[in-house]
This record gives structure tokens, sequence and C-alpha cells, in this order.
């Protein structure tokens, strides 16, 4: 593989390192781990996919119950996960739920609980869990957020975005991803090769909360994903409340800022 060191770590670094590397057409896989960015041939049967989390992560939209074994005044019902990632709770007031797994919100309620009364014995039950999205942005004719569905492939969710359009790079489409809080991939697809030559091979299953990507041409600057992407992406927060776990939300947010008015 080839590598060039990138200054930050996310996205937005993934696709500036890209255009260092020369990006073209083809099928190629690039890798954004801690910054050191490398650039290869794609393997189909060796893509690198989002780990099996050991226990469910609360995301925003998730409906929680918070229930005490031994005082039941204190339950709540229906407890929808804020935009902000947070909820809010009598006596303790906000704390924050998105990003964290079950058990881990129990014992920091427990704690907090423990602080007012005699041993809370808390559990928190997810209610209902909100719907798991993935991406479409640039040169396609309907851009934006979709439902997940097991099973969902490339070629489909371009299908739901009316894409790719005339303008758009058909031989370069990327599936952006994050494996880990310090690692992000690219994986660049032929869709035109897909498409005329029926490699169905390279109509990849996606996963939740990958973006798809559809550029102009060669990609030119990193700016270019910024800005669509910034309109889905609103927040700081929600960099990690959609499942984009980062170690620093804020500051990955704001590099897309001034990449996008610096370049």
């Amino acid at each position: 593989m080839k590598a060039v060191r990138a200054s930050s770590i996310g996205i937005a670094a993934l696709l500036a390192a890209i255009v260092l590397l020369g990006c073209a057409g083809g099928n190629r896989l690039y890798s954004n781990r801690q910054g050191e960015v490398e650039s290869g041939e794609l393997v189909l049967d060796s893509i690198p996919r989002q780990p099996i989390a050991d226990e469910y992560v609360i995301g925003y939209g998730d409906k929680l119950d918070v229930s005490f074994l031994y005082n039941e005044s204190l339950d709540q019902r229906d407890i929808k996960v804020r935009p902000d990632g947070k909820i809010s709770l009598p006596y303790v007031g906000e704390v924050r739920a998105s990003g964290v797994a079950v058990s881990t919100l129990d014992s920091i309620l427990t704690a907090k609980y423990s602080e007012i009364i005699v041993n809370p014995n808390i559990t928190v039950i997810i209610r209902d869990f909100a719907s798991q999205v993935v991406y479409v942005l640039g040169e396609v004719g309907n851009d934006g957020g979709y439902a997940y569905t097991h099973g969902m492939t490339l070629m489909g969710l371009l299908a739901q975005g009316r894409g790719p359009t005339d303008k758009g790079m058909q031989n370069g489409v990327l599936v952006i991803r994050r494996i880990a809080p310090d690692h992000v991939v690219g994986i660049q697809i032929d869709f035109k090769e897909l498409v005329e030559k029926k490699r169905f091979d390279l109509d990849i299953p996606l996963e939740p909360n990958d973006i798809v990507y559809v550029p102009k041409g060669k990609i030119a600057k990193a700016a270019d994903f910024a800005d669509m992407l910034s309109k889905i992406l609103m927040t700081p927060m929600d960099l990690y409340i959609k499942g984009w776990q980062v170690s620093n939300e804020k500051i990955l947010y704001d590099f897309y800022r001034k990449t996008a008015n610096a370049l």
C-alpha cells in the first residue's frame, strides 16, 4: 500500500489524503488509521467491516425506560434521547445517553441517584430502537439519509437516491465507513463497471452509518465532500449520535468547517 501522513483523523482528512494519493477511477481501498492513510487495490472478500459490538450502544432517537426496583415513584417511561444526546431525569437533571452502552448508563444513573436515595437499584431498558441510517451524497438525484435495511447494497441505495447523475464520477464512487474511532476507510467502486459489465460482485453490502459519496469528477478537494456532509451533520454532536463515534467530535466538525473555508 502507498501511504501518506494525514494531519487530522476523520473523513475530511481521508479525502484530502486521497487527493494527495492521486485518486482516479477503479476499485481501490483507502484506509485512515490514526492519521496514517494507505491506498491499495480493493480485495472484495476482505473489505473492512464494522466490529460487532459486545453490547448495544444507545443512540439519538432511542426511547428508554428507567426503572427503580425499590422506588417506583421515580420510574420514567418512554424517554426519548434528544438530538444533543442527552436525557433529563428528576433530581439528577441532564445525563448523556447517546454513545453509551446500556449497562454503562445503568452504572452512571446508579451512582448519581446513590447520592439521593439508598440502594437505588436502577434498570435501563430500550423501549424502542431508532431507525439505522445510511447516507448518499454528492452527484445524485436525491441526496440525504435513508433508513438502513439488512442486506442493503450500494446499487440499492444509489437507486433510492436517483443517482449517480450524468455529472457524477461513476467509476469512482466512494463508500466511507468508520471501523473504529480512529480508523476510517474509503471503499472506491467503479460503478460504471458494475452496471455495464454486470460486475455484481462490486455491488457491495452496506452497513449502518455508511456514507456513499459520488464526486463530480476526480476529487479535487475535501471541501467538496465537507459541504455535502454539512447538510446532514448539522451540529458537532451529530458526528457522535449518528454512528460516527469520534474521540473529539467538535475538533473534527471544526476541521470540516475550516477546510471548507480554506480550500
